[in-house]
């Protein structure tokens, strides 16, 4: 097999977790419940984050508009999840302080 692919697959939405995410850095690493792997975020979505001072943090839950791109060459297989969108953020629940002490 001598032939090099490279195809980009049709566009879907899922929701995801944050395992790690860091604010300026295209790759996080993400679950779907059953699966954890990398998401590589477009710039552009990275700059909407910012302009809307929103913040991916650990546990977050969100779902995504992304791509796959796979490559296939000399039988070796890769895929990479790109995302091209936020589409919702919920906020994972904080533990609040009480009033009282034991």
């Amino acid at each position: 097999m001598d032939d090099v692919i490279d195809e980009r697959l049709p566009e879907q939405e899922m929701w995801v977790k944050a395992i790690a995410a860091r604010q300026n850095e295209a790759r996080w690493k993400v679950t779907d419940g059953s699966n954890t792997f990398e998401i590589h975020v477009e710039k552009d979505v990275l700059d909407q984050l910012k302009r809307e001072n929103l913040k991916i943090t650990c546990g977050n839950i969100f779902r995504i508009r992304y791509y796959i791109r796979q490559s296939v060459k000399e039988y070796a297989l890769s895929s990479q999840y790109v995302v091209t969108e936020i589409v919702e953020i919920k906020k994972r629940m904080t533990q609040i302080e009480m009033p009282w002490t034991s």
